[in-house]
């Protein structure tokens, strides 16, 4: 890690220190609500552009103003043939994907807006569907630059793929989320555009049919870039906006959930995998559709509507009154299901890695089943308590922010004790 400068052009307030960092417009020194009370001082605030720490807002009441306004969303470096790039974390995703569209490249995220910024994308960690075959972002920054707590510019990486010298920073600052400094600049590594894209959508009587369904598909030939699964309360939610017509058949009446694979390469490669996939799935699956086949790569078709479909439906907006995700083992995938939509849940996410979104189902009560998010999150504890895998409460109004299992809690105590921390969470 690299540290830049001093305190250039730092504004000292009072005997607590409370620094102003002017390098490049205001940028906020104090983004953490917790730093700002242990100071003393009346509570500051920051007001982000859009999408940069929001997560980190603080409630105004004192005259001084902190905001991100002038993080750059420029194009820094653009090297096509190395497949890198640089740019200010201001950017939105939508606008870098143009500029990488042009040079038939893409930065393989899925995302509900377009317009978010990468500065936010990356503090959040964000992938989407497409997480199965091309891996997280995190696999994908390869270069940041920031601002940490005291207004120090610190970077970490560099603007080449076998950068492998120190410590691997960038991998900890993807998803912190603001916590350990302002992001202002990354550096991607690119994938190609692909020619075509494609999805195979496929229905189960049971969950065991499904369950089969997936333990087959660890041998299968193909390589799909989506394996997503999708309960049967959730199906009309993701798939209604992708597959209209699909809605409108009876397919729906006697399935309990639905697995949607994608595809990505030459038109005949697409074909085939789709072909496979079919022969595959046969004995276990009621139904089948290929109607996702697209030919315009890059642009918004059936399979970038599913994808930011899916993405929209993982957010915790106003209207949904409690959601968690589970991590667990791929294995254990079908299982979280069978329990929560018992309790009456949409369970939707990505079956390849073992992360599931718990939301209230819209017609549960209609089936006569339980939505009552305490009862809800109990069936989460006893996940939990099964040794499932971990929970992070997304948004609720009588839970903890993170429910671990024994054997998930036992490597958190083994961690804390290496960084020398006894707290548990």
């Amino acid at each position: 890690m690299r540290v830049r400068g001093g305190r250039p052009g730092f504004t000292k307030f009072g005997q607590e220190s409370l620094y102003q960092f002017f390098e490049t417009g205001s940028l906020v020194r104090l983004w953490d609500a917790e730093l700002l009370r242990d100071s003393g001082w009346p509570t500051l605030g920051m007001r982000p552009r859009k999408g940069i720490a929001s997560h980190h807002k603080i409630m105004m009441n004192a005259a001084v103003s902190l905001t991100t306004q002038s993080v750059s969303s420029a194009v820094v470096d653009y090297p096509a043939r190395d497949m890198t790039i640089t740019v200010g974390a201001g950017m939105s995703l939508g606008e870098l994907q143009k500029i990488l569209h042009q040079e038939n490249q893409q930065l393989p995220v899925d995302v509900a807006d377009n317009s978010i910024t990468i500065g936010q994308m990356v503090a959040d960690d964000i992938s989407g569907p497409r997480q199965f075959g091309y891996g997280t972002l995190r696999d994908y920054v390869i270069g940041i630059e920031a601002v940490d707590g005291t207004g120090r510019v610190f970077h970490a990486g560099g603007r080449v793929v076998k950068n492998v010298a120190g410590y691997d920073l960038c991998r900890l600052l993807v998803g912190s989320r603001g916590k350990l400094g302002t992001i202002t600049q990354l550096t991607f590594k690119l994938k190609p555009l692909p020619v075509q894209q494609g999805l195979l959508v496929a229905g189960f009587r049971s969950l065991r049919d499904l369950e089969s369904a997936l333990e087959r598909l660890n041998l299968t030939a193909t390589t799909p870039v989506i394996m997503d699964v999708i309960s049967r309360f959730a199906a009309a939610r993701l798939i209604a906006t992708a597959f209209p017509k699909l809605v409108q058949t009876d397919k729906f009446s006697d399935t309990a959930a639905i697995l949607v694979l994608g595809f990505e390469g030459p038109a005949v490669s697409c074909q085939w995998q789709c072909g496979i996939l079919k022969d595959e799935l046969q004995g276990t699956a009621v139904w089948t559709d290929a109607s996702g086949i697209s030919n315009a790569a890059g642009h918004l078709d059936v399979f970038g509507v599913y994808c930011q479909t899916a993405q929209a439906a993982s957010l915790a907006t106003a209207d949904v009154p409690w959601m968690a995700k589970i991590s667990t083992l791929p294995s254990r995938v079908v299982s979280a299901i069978n329990v929560m939509q018992e309790a009456g849940c949409e369970v939707f996410g990505r079956a390849g890695s073992g992360t599931l979104i718990v939301r209230p189902a819209a017609n549960a009560l209609q089936d006569g089943r339980v939505t009552d998010e305490s009862q809800a999150f109990q069936h989460l504890q006893s996940l939990v308590e099964d040794g499932i895998g971990s929970i992070e409460v997304l948004k609720s109004s009588i839970a903890r922010s993170t429910m671990s299992g024994p054997a998930v809690q036992s490597i958190t105590n083994k961690l804390q004790e290496l960084l020398g921390s006894k707290t548990t969470h």
